[in-house]
């Protein structure tokens, strides 16, 4: 059983709060001058205003009094078009969110100008993947510490600290691999052919006619045209494909894992929208503030998130009507099984889904 350390949101602001909390971390190393430690977040998209703010990434970093000042905030470029393809438009975007000089540590993008630098890191034989594409700055480096945003995804339900780790720590080439086998669909019947999808989509895979067709050989699968559809005519074929997402996702996250020297991992229970901070724009959030969580285990901080979520009353203008002790993640998108990707970690020794929460 992992111990899980939790900070309410109503004690966070209190001095020393971080503190506190990130002190309780026995088995956590303290850093030569030297050595390097990659401090891996997510900035936010252009327009997105849920990501775990500059400010809060700070405290965290001074909390842990690591020894050494090669301390950099790190992320990896996307699939799609837009502020986050290329390292200096995504320099340009981490600048209008706070971070990088003289803010916070410098900000390093993981997998180099256009998503190409990276690490093949070869699996075990049991795994689907056969090599993973880790960021190279990732596998570089002496140390790294996941400070995560714990919220709602569009195909595992919610995300936080293994999603960071598996997603958000492979280059580009691991984010299509991880991405290949999830296509989304058309449900004719729905679809009014309003071409919203087909605006928003980043490859220019969907055409339009007297209705929506995608064209799979084309799609990447990064899901926007979910959330953008107002008539909820885009699905995903929820059959073996999306548990074979989920795995290559967990794969990734056992190949950062073993490349990287995770310290330990920060979860931020707040602002819990239903989508990912990849999303320009996101619905209220299911619950209000809770806290912030550490670990040195990634399956259980996660598993401690969605716990504390769940017994959490929703929130007013909530976009589900769950209260207390419902599932707010699954009542939103019944058909992901979320609890399937942190079961998978369990099964590949990343970490246990049975923890100890001990209040700070």
């Amino acid at each position: 059983m992992s111990l899980v350390f939790f900070l309410p949101i109503n004690k966070a602001s209190m001095k020393g709060g971080f503190k506190k909390l990130l002190s309780k971390i026995q088995s956590r190393e303290r850093m030569l001058p030297t050595d390097t430690v990659a401090v891996k977040i997510h900035p936010g998209e252009e327009g997105n205003s849920s990501y775990v703010s500059s400010d809060n990434v700070n405290r965290v970093i001074e909390a842990l009094a690591l020894g050494t000042d090669r301390i950099f905030l790190t992320d990896t470029t996307v699939l799609y078009p837009g502020k986050r393809m290329s390292a200096p438009d995504y320099l340009h975007l981490t600048h209008e969110h706070g971070f990088g000089l003289p803010w916070t540590p410098p900000f390093i993008i993981a997998d180099g100008l256009r998503g190409g630098n990276e690490t093949i890191v070869k699996m075990p034989e049991d795994f689907q993947t056969n090599e993973a594409h880790i960021a190279s700055i990732i596998s570089n480096s002496d140390a790294m510490v996941v400070i995560s945003h714990f919220k709602g995804h569009l195909l595992t339900g919610f995300g936080g600290a293994l999603k960071n780790l598996g997603m958000g720590c492979a280059s580009r080439a691991g984010k299509l691999y991880q991405h290949s086998s999830v296509k989304p669909l058309i449900n004719t019947k729905k679809c009014t052919a309003c071409g919203i999808c087909a605006s928003h989509c980043h490859v220019n895979a969907i055409s339009i006619r007297s209705y929506a067709s995608i064209n799979t050989d084309i799609c990447t699968g990064c899901g926007e045209c979910l959330g953008r559809c107002p008539e909820g005519a885009v699905r995903v074929s929820w059959d073996q494909n999306m548990s074979v997402f989920m795995r290559r996702m967990i794969e990734y996250a056992y190949a950062a894992v073993s490349v990287s020297n995770p310290l330990l991992y920060v979860n931020f229970v707040t602002s819990v929208v239903p989508d990912c901070d990849c999303m320009k724009d996101t619905n209220p959030p299911f619950v209000d503030d809770i806290g912030i969580l550490a670990s040195t285990d990634p399956v259980a901080i996660d598993m401690a998130s969605l716990d504390l979520v769940t017994a959490a009353p929703a929130a007013i203008n909530s976009p589900v009507n769950a209260g207390a002790g419902t599932d707010k993640f699954s009542a939103y998108r019944p058909e992901i099984n979320g609890i399937l990707h942190l079961s998978i970690a369990e099964s590949l020794g990343l970490g246990s889904m049975e923890y100890e929460l001990v209040i700070v």
